[in-house]
């Protein structure tokens, strides 16, 4: 497994941690978004591993600044790393993968949140 994919990996499990976390939180205490903003933090620095990690696995030396807005402003750095750097078919095929990846992480979050509230309330 490539080790850009480890990162993703662990911000997945991180979000569905992070959510668990603040389901506990908000049940037992009524205190909401508890860890958000340590794993805002902690996101923000894997998205900046990520970005350097894939770009060395795809033979791009200079990523000059890029890594930095994908950390800070992932929501437009990722997309402008994406498409400078891959174009726009491959640009696209990689925003959609990560929209996928997205898409699943909240989906096992919200799924993790549902089963395992029963054993707290």
């Amino acid at each position: 497994m490539k080790s850009s994919y480890k990162t993703v990996l662990v911000m997945a499990l991180s979000i569905v941690l992070s959510s668990l976390v603040d389901d506990y939180f908000l049940a037992t205490t009524g205190q909401s978004d508890v860890s958000f903003p340590i794993n805002s933090l902690f996101i923000a620095f894997c998205l900046f591993i990520w970005c350097k990690q894939h770009g060395r696995e795809n033979g791009i030396a200079e990523l000059k600044i890029y890594p930095l807005l994908c950390a800070i402003i992932s929501f437009v750095g990722i997309p402008i790393y994406a498409y400078k750097f891959y174009g726009f078919k491959q640009g696209s095929i990689l925003l959609a993968k990560a929209l996928g990846v997205f898409a699943l992480t909240i989906i096992a979050s919200t799924l993790a949140v549902i089963s395992l509230s029963g054993f707290y309330w």
